[in-house]
């Protein structure tokens, strides 16, 4: 792969996205990414080896755009629990807000697994924040957790489950339009097996 041109590679990233806003990527080949870039498919290959390689910077790039976003809304709170419980309601709130975009990037895009070990870590910015504020309660006395990436681990992806159902209008009617309750209920039940009494 050549160095990164850096005109060309957010313009693929930015059409790209445009794209699986409105098809499914099976759906998308590298010539229809071509052709809404304006350049040949062979250009977009000096920096993608395939397609999946393509969607994965994508999803990867909005993973990091989310932490970001997380990591601002727990400056709000000098509180570690508060911190851990707005990281939670960000990355809720943010599923809610892309549906689209979280779905892809959750199951719709095809993992990384073959990536580099150091690659593959990047895919849970995320979690590692989270990861971190877990760790950092536990050792105020205000958590309890023997597993910390374990816990947030199984806290993203239920969460994620309830998100799923929701978004898919899997979970019961009444919640279809009121996604915050159905995974609050959630987010209660995982803090309270966490969180330590004052």
């Amino acid at each position: 792969m050549r160095s990164a041109n850096t005109e060309i590679v957010p313009l693929i990233k930015a059409k790209t996205l445009e794209l699986l806003m409105q098809k499914n990527p099976e759906q998308i080949g590298m010539r229809d990414i071509a052709a809404v870039c304006g350049i040949t498919a062979t250009s977009i290959y000096h920096y993608y080896k395939d397609k999946d390689k393509l969607f994965q910077a994508i999803s990867l790039d909005c993973l990091k755009s989310l932490n970001e976003r997380i990591e601002k809304s727990i400056m709000q709170s000098e509180s570690t629990v508060e911190q851990i419980i707005l990281s939670i309601r960000t990355f809720r709130d943010w599923c809610f807000e892309n549906p689209r975009k979280a779905l892809l990037v959750m199951q719709g895009i095809k993992s990384a697994d073959d990536a580099e070990p150091e690659l593959i870590e990047e895919y849970y910015v995320c979690n590692r924040t989270g990861e971190k504020l877990l760790q950092k309660a536990v050792e105020e006395g205000r958590a309890q957790s023997e597993n910390s990436r374990l816990d947030v681990g199984v806290l993203v992806s239920g969460l994620w489950g309830c998100i799923e159902a929701v978004l898919l209008k899997k979970s019961d009617a009444e919640y279809w339009n009121d996604g915050t309750a159905y995974t609050d209920r959630y987010i209660d039940l995982w803090c309270k097996n966490i969180f330590l009494e004052d």
